[in-house]
This record gives structure tokens, sequence and C-alpha cells, in this order.
């Protein structure tokens, strides 16, 4: 009986089930690296700031005059590859509002840039907040060229020595660290890879 199974035909007959099995496998297999509309984004970043009063009126990507002036640089990881992190960004400290600009640059020199907004949640006894928000991605250069998409960020934010800053009255910008999460979609220009 197992001589008769194992046959020519029978074994052409299985060979051709499992190719047809392999074939429909890699058709049917979900595209998991594609989403509606690009391919996911989702990466960690920590960064440092330095946040001062907004003596000059200073604005970023369009947005109001806010009275606290951040600037902030990190790196991460994201679906993207590494990449650093600069943002520019004013807060509204009694809303507490956030708006700026937020470049994305991987190690090739490409970059991402976005609108960033969002709300801060006030400090608590230990100095950590938390935050949140979207970023508008609007372009960027190299393989980022005229992307779009959009993400949700969270973040949490943790100052440092602000007895030591311009809220204890030395005139020195506060230091913050700030660690965020981002997750959303981006399609780009060069077939979203």
């Amino acid at each position: 009986m197992l001589r008769n199974l194992v046959s020519g035909r029978n074994l052409l007959l299985i060979s051709l089930g499992l190719w047809v099995l392999a074939v429909m496998t890699i058709v049917l297999a979900p595209k998991g690296a594609k989403a509606e509309g690009g391919v996911p984004f989702v990466g960690t970043f920590t960064a440092a700031a330095s946040v001062t009063p907004n003596a000059d009126n200073v604005t970023y990507c369009g947005g109001p005059v806010l009275d606290l002036a951040v600037e902030a640089h990190g790196t991460g990881y994201s679906t993207l590859g590494a990449l650093s992190f600069s943002l520019q960004k004013t807060i509204d400290s009694s809303k507490p509002a956030m708006h700026g600009c937020l470049v994305l640059t991987a190690p090739n020199g490409d970059t991402l840039n976005a609108t960033y907004d969002g709300t801060e949640d006030p400090s608590n006894s230990n100095n950590f907040n938390t935050g949140s928000g979207s970023l508008t991605i609007t372009g960027g250069t190299g393989r980022f060229r005229d992307a779009r998409g959009s993400a949700h960020f969270t973040a949490v934010f943790s100052g440092t020595y602000p007895a030591s800053s311009f809220i204890g009255g030395t005139g020195a910008p506060f230091q913050v660290m700030a660690f965020y999460s981002i997750e959303g979609t981006v399609s780009l220009q060069d077939g979203d890879r």
C-alpha cells in the first residue's frame, strides 16, 4: 500500500499540491508592512530639551506666539530605521498647549518633517508630566521627499533642577528630559519603502 501511495503519479500530485499551497500562502499572506495609504510609522525617541521664556516671540511651523520656547534634540528607532530627533516648539504654560516643527533625520541625512501639536499635563510631585498630541507629516528630503501622513504621540517629560533655572529666578534655561512614543502612517514617494 505504501508502494502505491509513493508511485510516480501520486508523487507528482503531492508535489503539485505543495507547490499550489506555497503559492497561495505567498499571495494570500497579510501584507503587514503596508497600511492603508502608506506604511506603519512606529517609533520611540529620547530627547534633552532646553526651555526659556519666549522673549523674542518666536513661532514655529506657522503656529501662534506662546510664552515658552523649547528646543529639543535626541535620537531613537522606528519602523523607518534609526532617526535623530530635532524639535522646536512653543508652549502656552497656562493651557498648556504646544505647537512646533519636528525634523527626524536618518543616518544618511534624509529628513522627515512634521508639524507638532499637543497638550501637556501638569507636573506631579516628582517633576514628571505627560503630554500627547499629533504629528502631521509635511514632507522631507531623500527617500522621505514628498512624504505625507499623520501620527499620534505620547510623551513623558522630566524637568531637572527647576530652582536652578528661570523658574527659580536665576535666568538660566530649564532643562528637561523627554521620552516619546509615536504611532501612525506615512506615505513615501518612492513606493512606501
